[in-house]
């Protein structure tokens, strides 16, 4: 369950509407609303926080017994309708309180009265009435109120640096069959162009991280030109993975279609390189589909396989050379030192202390297993104490009826987390396995939920990095060794993704085969990719059962025009290579905080979207039809982010997007945008302004204003003169201005480069060089900065050497 962040998400969503109460109390009443029902509201509000504080107070204690206690899991489930109807009535309150808000700034209205909605007491007098009967229930179950604030004392505190995680290779014995396996790739003592080797191993024994040790070996790198990685699991879809192994290669993301274009655009990236592949998690029995996919490998002059089973079966399918068995288990003396390095880091302890009498028995239940193992020992770091350490050692779940052993130390794991990273986790669930998380993506959508708490100075973008930290730290995420861009990614193992997808029960699905759907009777988060959709799918009529979704991934699908009519309580929607949004029902959004759209058919967004005013992050990417945004953006009020990526047609920014008063980042790359908005300096939150590949050639002097604020500056320009330069001082963080056209030297000093303190990269570069380079260098020598060599002879880049600065790499 993740009640604790929707609960969390409800008082929040209370807290704010009460100040909006007490904002409509300070003012005449109205005919509609009078001051003394503003004041039963103000009254229902404070006892509803009151009641939800002591519901989530119990929830630790609730969740625990939920595994084995089945009156507990149904009130659980109880009590998770009400919290999300709660959510959705008092976020709709909210967005009236905003669209009032945005109707008196349109209509320069100052002070103007905020109407209170119809109905507005009696709804939340009701939903009171249904958390009043829940918590007496609560009562009749006799869950504890006690025990989640000790926990919380000693998991919020310092998290612990993770640097040891490098030497895993000397703690869990693989070191060895690492050795045997480098040499046995690197060996040119085969006759076979493409030879496949297999690690076979149970789930949890080591085998990705064994793969993932060679992968990353120097002489790996040494050996072979080309790399790739691909999670395979149980849909080996030939088509699929060759295009990610495209993607290593090249670094480029791969939109082809055609199965023989796209074996084609791999031969020829192979053709006489040695390359070497690692296909993990492999589940395929079927030797056709095996023998296709090695087809445009012939080319390479030698291709060395790994593959990663837990299948025998599938080993010697695949095998060219002999199988690496990793077995089941873990020797004794490995378990223990797994667990020690783990739980106690480089701290020395005393064999007879009571701490490690008790981690060794801990280490006796986990069987063994390196999974289940190193997930219990990050656990028994973050605890604080002996008494912690005997109530895991004694907790009945190491006695629940869980499918196989490993699951017992990691439901521990989940249910000792703080209660503010239980969803975060759980949410993970929604993807499919062998996902690449987008991290910076994760956090925002934990953020769209409302499951990322205020902390005192550090924004919310801030807090769900640490989040993300501290799930890695307790070995519940995987960092990805795959090239994924320029972005962090990290993976779930399998069985922790079977754990996140059973404790949060029915409520999270992801589909890659529409063929066969079953729901079950909750659907809150769903995620769809697949090519195989077809008339008559299950989809492509929705029910009632859509419209309880609170999240919605879509790929390459025609038919989410009928899905979207139903689902209006969404708070995070992306489309991705679907049809035309012209006749999309956005309006409906009212919950909405996230959006993505992505290479969809469109020339102008529907308007709709722009009356979202609860919309925080708006991505468009490979839209290359959009040629403009509405004048409307601007009402988007609560937009902390906007993304413009590769949608080349676009030209033009409209004069409001400078209202947009909380923008905190605005991203625009591959564009054709040529100025940004003359009032750009309104944007006073905003802290990153990156620019690249646009027709943009120079910044707004507005900007000047508060250049000091942003804290990223990534900029890229192509200008005829660097003259305007002179009223950026202040600038701060990378400066790129290329293709500069003015040769005029009097220009280029009235810059006052010498005075531009703050930056930390400068980069200037000439179409070519005609004036006088002795002159400019004497110029840059009397003002403490020196011309950096450079062998196309029209590029500049400085450094201050009073000060030793480099500004230019």
């Amino acid at each position: 369950m993740w009640l604790g962040g929707v609960i969390s998400n409800v008082h929040s969503l209370g807290t704010k509407l009460l100040h909006a109460v007490n904002q409509f109390s300070s003012q005449p009443s109205s005919s509609s609303s009078p001051a003394s029902e503003s004041h039963q509201i103000e009254t229902e509000l404070k006892n509803l926080m009151d009641l939800l504080m002591r519901i989530k107070a119990t929830l630790n204690d609730a969740e625990e017994r939920e595994i084995r206690d089945e009156s507990v899991k149904l009130w659980l489930k109880e009590l998770k309708g009400v919290a999300y109807d709660a959510e959705d009535v008092l976020d709709e309150y909210n967005y009236e309180v905003l669209r009032a808000q945005v109707e008196a700034r349109n209509a320069s209205l100052k002070g103007k009265l905020i109407q209170m909605p119809y109905e507005m007491l009696d709804r939340i007098q009701q939903i009171r009435s249904k958390f009043a009967e829940i918590n007496q229930h609560r009562i009749a179950l006799q869950l504890s109120e006690e025990e989640a604030p000790r926990r919380r004392q000693h998991n919020d505190q310092q998290i612990v640096p993770t640097s040891h995680m490098v030497v895993e290779s000397n703690i869990i014995g693989l070191q060895r069959k690492k050795e045997e396996l480098i040499n046995v790739l690197c060996s040119e003592n085969h006759d076979d162009k493409i030879s496949v080797v297999t690690i076979v191993g149970t789930g949890g024994i080591g085998k990705t991280t064994l793969a993932q040790l060679v992968y990353n070996d120097i002489r790996i790198k040494k050996t072979f030109d080309e790399f790739g990685w691909v999670c395979v699991s149980e849909d080996f879809n030939v088509q699929k993975i060759t295009k990610e192994i495209i993607e290593c290669i090249t670094g480029i993301s791969c939109s082809l279609e055609n199965l023989s274009v796209v074996q084609k655009n791999i031969s020829e990236s192979v053709r006489d390189k040695r390359t070497f592949l690692v296909l993990d998690d492999v589940w395929n029995e079927k030797q056709n589909l095996w023998e296709t996919f090695l087809v445009p490998f012939m080319l390479a002059s030698v291709v060395k396989i790994l593959v990663t089973t837990r299948n025998e079966t599938v080993a010697r399918i695949m095998q060219t050379m002999p199988t690496f068995n990793l077995g089941y288990y873990m020797s004794k003396e490995q378990s223990w030192q797994l667990f020690q390095h783990y739980a106690f880091g480089e701290a020395i302890r005393n064999t007879d202390s009571n701490l490690v009498q008790i981690g060794k028995k801990i280490v006796k239940k986990c069987g063994r297993l390196p999974l289940a193992v190193k997930s219990i020992a990050c656990l028994m770091r973050h605890e604080p104490n002996e008494e912690s350490w005997r109530e895991i050692l004694e907790s009945q779940l190491w006695e629940s009826d869980a499918r196989n052993e490993i699951f017992q130390p990691l439901e521990i794991s989940y249910a000792r987390l703080p209660t503010y990273l239980k969803p975060c986790f759980l949410y993970c669930s929604m993807f499919p396995k062998d996902y690449y998380y987008d991290t910076k993506e994760l956090v925002k959508l934990w953020i769209a939920h409302g499951y990322v708490q205020n902390s005192g100075s550090k924004n919310a973008e801030m807090v769900g990095w640490e989040y993300a930290k501290q799930l890695l730290q307790r070995s519940l995420f995987q960092s990805s060794y795959v090239y994924r861009g320029d972005k962090f990614h990290f993976t779930l193992h399998d069985m922790v993704h079977d754990l996140a997808r059973s404790i949060s029960g029915h409520g999270c699905y992801s589909i890659e085969d529409v063929t066969n759907l079953d729901f079950g009777e909750e659907l809150y988060h769903l995620y769809i990719d697949s090519s195989q959709i077809f008339v008559g799918c299950p989809l492509s009529s929705p029910s009632e059962k859509f419209t309880t979704l609170r999240t919605l991934f879509v790929y390459n699908y025609g038919w989410t025009t009928g899905l979207m009519r139903e689902v209006q309580k969404l708070r995070a929607l992306k489309l991705v290579g679907c049809v035309s949004l012209q006749n999309y029902p956005f309006i409906n959004l009212k919950h909405l905080r996230y959006l993505c759209l992505e290479k969809l058919e469109f020339n102008k967004i529907p308007e709709g979207i722009f009356s979202i005013f609860n919309l925080q992050y708006l991505t468009l990417r490979f839209c290359e039809d959009l040629t403009e945004l509405p004048q409307c953006i601007g009402d988007l009020i609560n937009l902390n982010e906007l993304t413009i990526k590769h949608c080349e047609q676009l030209r033009v920014l409209p004069v409001s997007l400078c209202q947009l008063n909380a923008l905190k980042e605005l991203t625009l790359v591959s564009c054709s945008i040529k100025e940004l908005p003359h009032d750009t300096g309104n944007l006073t939150n905003l802290q990153l302004l990156r620019i690249r590949d646009t027709k943009v050639s120079y910044l707004p002097s507005s900007l000047n204003k508060m250049i000091r604020r942003i804290q990223t500056l990534d900029v890229h320009l192509k200008c005829i003169t660097i003259g305007w330069l002179k009223h950026f001082i202040d600038l701060d963080g990378t400066l790129i201005i290329s293709d500069i056209r003015s040769y005029n030297l009097e220009d280029i000093f009235c810059v006052n480069l010498a005075c531009m303190h703050n930056l930390q990269c400068l980069k200037l570069s000439w179409m070519s060089f005609h004036f006088d380079k002795e002159t400019f260098e004497n110029h840059l020598d009397n003002n403490s900065l020196k011309i950096l060599p450079d062998i196309h002879e029209r590029k500049i880049i400085l450094i201050r050497y009073d000060k030793g600065d480099s500004f230019g790499l």
